[in-house]
Formats: C-alpha cells, structure tokens, sequence
C-alpha cells in the first residue's frame, strides 16, 4: 500500500510538471491533470461527433462552450482551504452573456424568461467568494445550464456543491469539473417566451441535459468522487445514489479526463467507486462553510 501510494503521488508530480508548461498560467490552474478532450471512441459509443469548443478562461473557471447545445460541454475549477475561510466578495446576481461567444451563439439571461427552468451554475457561486471577479465571472451565461428548479437546483445539487466546499476544506484542495449529458432524443430545448403568451419568442436555442455530472480529484490522498444525477426533482437525502466513477462519467459524456495524469495513477482514480459520501469534517472551521 505504501509503495502504490509512493508511486501515485510520483505520477502525480509528473502531471502537475507536464500540465504547467501546457496550458496557460492562468487556466492550468483549475486542470492540473489536462483539460477534458473529445474521447476518440466516442464514435463507438454511439455519442455525436463532437463540435468545435470555445475554450474561455476566467478568473476562477475555465471551460468548453458547446455552439451546437450553446451550453458548455464541460466547467472546471478549483476549490482550496484558504480561499473558502477567507471569503472577500458576497453574492449579487448579475447573469449576462459572455462577450467571447460569438453572437449568434450568446446566450444572454432574457433567453431563460418564463421557460420554467432555473438558470443553474456549473461552477457555483459560492465557490467563487474569494474574488470579486470570479464572483462576477460566475454569472457568465457560459457557466449556466437549464435545470429544474425545486427538488434540483435548489436542493440536491445545492446539497452537493456545499458538500464538495466542505470537503475541499477538510481535505486542503480539490479540482472541480461538472458538465451536462444529453441522453435523449430528440433533445429537449429552452422555449422562450418573452413576453409571456404562452408562444416560444425563438431566441438563442439552449438545450435542457437530461443529466448533470460532476467530479471531484483529491489531489494529495488521489481519490476521485463522482456524481451522475438527472435533471429532475430529486429527494436531497438520495445523493447517495447517484455516486459513480469517472469511467462511467466519460462513457456517457464522450470526455476524457485527467489525461495528463500517470496511467497508473489514472486507471485507479477513475475505475473506483466511492462506496459512501465522503466524512464531512467536524470540529473545524470546514464544517460551517456554506
């Protein structure tokens, strides 16, 4: 056990070296391992090919804008100790849409109006308290999803983004990468109904995930956790349920992930399961964190 341990945290420093001189200095960030990419199987499992991403970095996210669905394929980002006791800036909703998508594609907060679905962070607000910027940056139409409101967005996913901040503080620092799936057809789309006849008004298509997914790396115990949980209204108590692995993650989604990663090491944290939720933390400040 030591020696696997020995020999993961050397694949680890491997990566963290590789990803540096790959990736810019203000995205490697949040992708130590190596951004998600296209899975050149996906063919084979029967996914779409895949369209040309809008890669953007912003101050506390970097993510892959999808100008087929106009919702990104993927949001990753990094959650630390310091930046969650620490927090420097307070929530004000200002949804608006992101000047580096063309316009065609720009999806702008008017485009959710009356459409029944809330307008649901990939990167969470929350998470981004540690700058006024990334507060900011968090409300950019290309870090938002339709999703169901009560018994979704506003429970279990909340559940589970609060749980993840808890986790990261417990345990020091985890890298974040969340995305949706669409595994119907035909795919559901956003109507929006400006003002407010009952007719779609025919804005920027947006597409409604059937499912959202989302991962965590623990990047000094290398242990992933993983979540696959359907856009409906769910019971918050369930999450529990909805637990995978990041094999799973990738076979539904057509991504790769922690690419840069030792093969060894990757095999490990992705094959596994998390039988159970991670502890939460008690006796320290991390079990306050909201």
């Amino acid at each position: 056990l030591t020696m696997k341990r020995l020999l993961l945290s050397a694949g680890l420093a491997i990566a963290l070296l590789t990803s540096a001189h790959a990736a810019e200095p203000d995205c490697g960030r949040f992708t130590p391992f190596g951004r998600p990419l296209h899975n050149t199987l996906a063919g084979d499992l029967g996914l779409a090919a895949p369209p040309d991403w809008t890669v953007v970095c912003h101050r506390g996210q970097v993510l892959a804008f999808n100008p087929v669905h106009n919702v990104s394929d993927w949001v990753a980002f990094r959650l630390r100790r310091e930046d969650l006791l620490q927090p420097v800036a307070e929530r004000k909703d200002s949804f608006r849409g992101d000047p580096r998508i063309p316009e065609g594609h720009r999806v702008v907060k008017s485009d959710f109006t009356r459409s029944g679905f809330d307008r649901g962070h990939l990167a969470p607000a929350a998470a981004m308290k540690w700058s006024p910027e990334a507060m900011r940056d968090s409300f950019l139409m290309t870090n938002i999803a339709p999703q169901v409101g009560a018994g979704f967005n506003q429970h279990i996913w909340k559940s589970l983004e609060r749980r993840m901040r808890r986790w990261a503080c417990d345990r020091g620092t985890l890298y974040v990468v969340t995305g949706p799936l669409y595994e119907t057809r035909p795919i559901r789309r956003v109507a929006y109904d400006k003002d407010g006849d009952g007719v779609d008004d025919n804005g920027i298509l947006v597409h409604v995930p059937t499912h959202f997914f989302k991962l965590a790396v623990d990047p000094t115990r290398m242990e992933g956790i993983a979540f696959i949980l359907p856009n409906q209204r769910l019971a918050t108590a369930d999450l529990p349920k909805y637990l995978t692995s990041i094999d799973a993650i990738e076979a539904r989604s057509g991504l790769d992930f922690l690419a840069q990663l030792w093969d060894g090491a990757e095999q490990a944290v992705e094959s596994h399961v998390q039988p159970r939720l991670w502890d939460e933390p008690e006796g320290s400040p991390c079990k306050d964190i909201n």
